[in-house]
């Protein structure tokens, strides 16, 4: 309750401290924890980045598109969080098969794909954005399975996801 108080006041979330841990002026340190709502998307892929460092040869970062007016995708935002080495092998091989032409120029490390791909994404909400076309970023996206069950038109709405904002 009081969590759903302060998100109704406007806040992001609380702080809650372990009541035996010392207290350090200006330090969280590991007895702190911040606790914010989490919200759920099903989203469709619409493109992926090939990974730099350890995920190098790997499809990595994942860009992310709700269904629009029209069976247009309409971009909200990124990840790359939530996938272990086994999703990062299996959605390789999965978007090189549904890859779309080829990145070319600034774009070469970019593989678009067939937008028919849907994931479910956890986020901490959304904000107003100037860089999607949807007006909204997802917020602190991680990935938290792929829906083998849906298919693209069963995607949210980008209605759904700019209902999110407050």
């Amino acid at each position: 309750r009081f969590l759903d108080r302060a998100v109704t006041a406007g806040h992001e979330g609380v702080m809650v401290k372990d009541l035996d841990a010392r207290y350090d002026a200006g330090r969280r340190g590991g007895a702190w924890r911040k606790v914010k709502p989490v919200h759920t998307l099903d989203l469709v892929v619409i493109a992926v980045e090939w990974g730099h460092g350890r995920r190098e040869g790997w499809l990595s970062n994942l860009h992310l598109a709700a269904r629009g007016a029209d069976n247009e995708w309409v971009m909200v935002g990124k990840t790359f969080k939530g996938l272990t080495d086994e999703l990062l092998a299996w959605q390789t091989e999965r978007f090189l098969v549904l890859r779309v032409g080829e990145g070319t120029g600034r774009e070469h490390h970019i593989v678009h794909v067939r937008p028919e791909q849907v994931v479910e994404v956890a986020i901490d909400g959304v904000q107003v954005s100037t860089r999607y076309p949807g007006g909204v970023a997802l917020r602190f996206a991680r990935v938290r399975r792929y829906r083998h069950d849906k298919v693209a038109v069963e995607a949210d709405t980008i209605e759904r996801v700019q209902s999110l904002l407050r």
